[in-house]
């Protein structure tokens, strides 16, 4: 269900603080590249070491050259991506390309600049060109890894907006399917309730009574969104179905089977309710000798198939006005389809000689640990 969200992961697998905070990110990149290119520039220079290495202080020059493209594109990326280096869109992206090669000028001028500081002296200048290809091809360099992780963190933050946007929909939508469920059944429930008292059968109504606030809270306690063990489910449609045996007069006879192991395999919480809802309305309610339910849970290799089955009369032939899917169904069905997509569904059919059998079919997992059953129904 919502597991289809890792609580330690953000969008596209990334680990959720760097998409919280970009900025360090960002800036840890700033810091690493020219530490790279210092590296690089130190690692040329040793390859071809000048005859005059004792007489002048080459590193230092280095380092301190580097310090400027450090501080200037480090002004850059403030000014263009803000002090936190956190905004991002397409202009901002271009601008921290461009801006990075216009401060070639700039850097240029530095490499006179620092060794006229350092020794008194001033090399020669060399053409503009000469310099983009020797040095300053770190410039557009690093303003193009700047724009990429810019895009990168803008993307991943409109990607997670969506998901976001796409969970909150899913849930609103579970819940207002859960939610439809209980006020059908409160009000048949109450209206049995109050039939009896008028008939004075009041051992029967305080039953009915007990039994309505167990099943309640069982289904107070449980999330729209929450996935629950079979066996917790099982055993709150027996608390249902006794209720309505209590409208019945024991005219609805009701039989369980779940295979063994399966006590523990999740579906999600109250699916079957509005299916026996149903039975009881089309099967039972109409027929004075009322009828019978069964349901039942079988192991099908990866799948867990119920199934809920009735001898009522059974669905109307196709094209008759009178078929329709019902409430219980199609509620079922949405649900299923919300969750699990095509890996799970739901079949109606008419069963010979008479009834009607639907069955549930979905993928068969345990339950995690970590939740129990409402203690209204132990």
């Amino acid at each position: 269900m919502t597991d289809r969200m890792d609580d330690e992961k953000g969008g596209a697998g990334l680990p959720r603080g760097l998409l919280a905070h970009p900025g360090w990110t960002r800036w840890g990149a700033h810091i690493a590249f020219w530490f790279m290119y210092l590296g690089f520039r130190t690692a040329a220079a040793g390859a071809d070491p000048p005859d005059d290495l004792h007489d002048f202080p080459y590193f230092a020059n280095r380092a301190l050259v580097v310090t400027s493209y450090f501080a200037l594109t480090g002004v850059l990326l403030a000014v263009v991506a803000g002090p936190r280096a956190n905004q991002s869109n397409w202009v901002r992206n271009v601008a921290l390309v461009l801006g990075a090669l216009a401060l070639a000028p700039i850097a240029q001028y530095g490499e006179q600049f620092w060794p006229m500081m350092l020794a008194g002296f001033s090399p020669d200048p060399y053409p503009f060109v000469s310099y983009l290809f020797q040095f300053g091809w770190a410039l557009p360099l690093w303003g193009l890894t700047q724009a990429l992780l810019g895009y990168h963190f803008e993307s991943m933050a409109q990607a997670r907006a969506v998901a976001r946007a796409q969970a909150l929909a899913y849930d609103a939508q579970l819940k207002m399917l859960h939610y439809q469920i209980n006020p059908h059944f409160l009000f048949n429930t109450l209206n049995a309730i109050s039939t009896l008292v008028l008939e004075k059968r009041n051992e029967q109504a305080e039953s009915m009574l007990l039994k309505l606030a167990g099943f309640l809270r069982y289904s107070l306690d449980r999330q729209p969104t929450e996935m629950a063990a079979l066996s917790a489910e099982m055993e709150a449609q027996r608390k249902y179905l006794e209720i309505e045996r209590t409208r019945f007069d024991d005219r609805l006879q009701v039989r369980f089977h779940v295979e063994s192991g399966l006590e523990n395999a999740r579906l999600p919480s109250l699916i079957l309710q509005p299916i026996l809802e149903n039975a009881i309305k089309y099967a039972i309610t109409p027929r004075t000798d009322g009828g019978s339910i069964d349901v039942s849970a079988t192991r099908d290799g990866d799948l867990l198939r119920i199934a809920i089955e009735d001898d009522g009369p059974g669905l109307p032939p196709e094209g008759d006005p009178r078929r329709r899917r019902g409430v219980g169904l199609a509620n079922a069905r949405e649900r299923l389809e919300l969750i699990y997509g095509d890996r799970a569904g739901l079949t109606a059919q008419n069963r010979a000689p008479h009834g009607c059998r639907v069955e549930i079919w979905l993928p068969l997992e345990e339950q995690r640990a970590g939740r129990t059953p409402a203690p209204a129904l132990s």
